[in-house]
């Protein structure tokens, strides 16, 4: 063997030898051997269901790998549901009003505990060893749970509702219930007919009850008016009285003074018997000494 010969094996060996140490230390990078160098301290969620959650599936937080399921899900022996074992990464702390929730990637994709943390600022973190309370997000294998329980729900739906039609073409639209059906249509088709021409009198009626209305409507008005009319009537007469009777006014004075009525009664006299153009005073004069009224004088000084 030659020197190049030589060489050559000793490039090729180089070159597997770099080759493996790379590829080691992907697998420690990325694989599972990597982690039995790294520290955790354990934590138990409880879950109602943890269906799908293996062991070695992801804990994470944000998006980000804080650590695994150490072991698959195991009944607890107080309440319901299953107890999971977490191992999370020492550097790693968790608030204690942290959500632990089993989530799934994708509808079809495996499940891992998601870890939400509260808002604000923490204050305490999660000792060693601690137990807490998990949920479960809603995945695929929910949806087709909870979509075969629809699958019978509306099975049931179906069959009630073809009971239903059964029952209504065997008994609602039988033979017998369509004739009277179709007489009940024709009797309220009449009974239609009827009620417009009852409707066409009724306007009929409608306009003379408007002008019978109108013209009481109008009565009433020329009334209110006439009582208007005589009530101002009625409180001028009884001004008028108020005043005769105080002696005030024409009447008062007539009524009050008994010369003044006789001479006017004495100048209506003269009036109706002689007139105005041939007037004279011919009437009889009362007595103020307490006799019988004196005669008219005649001419020449002779009484009639």
């Amino acid at each position: 063997m030659n020197r190049h010969e030589r060489g050559l094996e000793f490039k090729v060996g180089a070159f597997v030898f770099v080759g493996l140490l790379m590829l080691a230390a992907l697998v420690v990078q990325f694989g599972r051997l990597g982690e039995g160098f790294k520290s955790y301290y354990p934590i138990t969620v409880r879950f109602t269901d943890a269906s799908g959650l293996l062991k070695g599936s992801n804990v994470l937080l944000a998006g980000a790998r804080i650590g695994h399921v150490s072991g698959g899900p195991r009944l607890v022996r107080e309440g319901h549901g299953v107890a999971v074992p977490l191992r999370i990464y020492d550097y790693v702390k968790i608030p204690k009003a942290s959500k632990f929730e089993v989530g799934s990637s994708g509808l079809l994709g495996d499940r891992f505990v998601s870890v939400t943390l509260p808002p604000g600022q923490p204050k305490e973190f999660l000792p060693k060893g601690a137990e807490v309370e998990g949920a479960r997000q809603t995945g695929m294998d929910d949806l087709t749970r909870e979509g075969g329980a629809l699958a019978i729900d509306m099975r049931k739906a179906v069959q009630n509702i073809d009971e239903t039609v059964v029952r209504l073409n065997d008994q609602a639209l039988s033979e017998t219930n369509l004739e009277n059906l179709k007489a009940s249509v024709e009797h309220l088709n009449a009974a239609t007919g009827a009620l417009a021409e009852s409707s066409k009198k009724l306007d009929g009626v409608l306009a003379k009850a408007d002008s019978t209305m109108s013209s009481a409507n109008k009565a009433a008005d020329d009334l209110q008016r006439v009582m208007t009319d005589a009530r101002k009537t009625a409180q001028a007469a009884t001004q008028v009285f108020r005043e005769a009777s105080e002696g005030k006014g024409l009447l008062g004075t007539l009524i009050g003074d008994k010369v003044l009525a006789d001479n006017l009664r004495a100048l209506v006299y003269n009036l109706r018997k002689h007139g105005v153009l041939f007037y004279r005073d011919s009437a009889l004069k009362p007595d103020t000494t307490g006799g019988e009224q004196a005669k008219p004088v005649r001419r020449g000084g002779e009484r009639p």
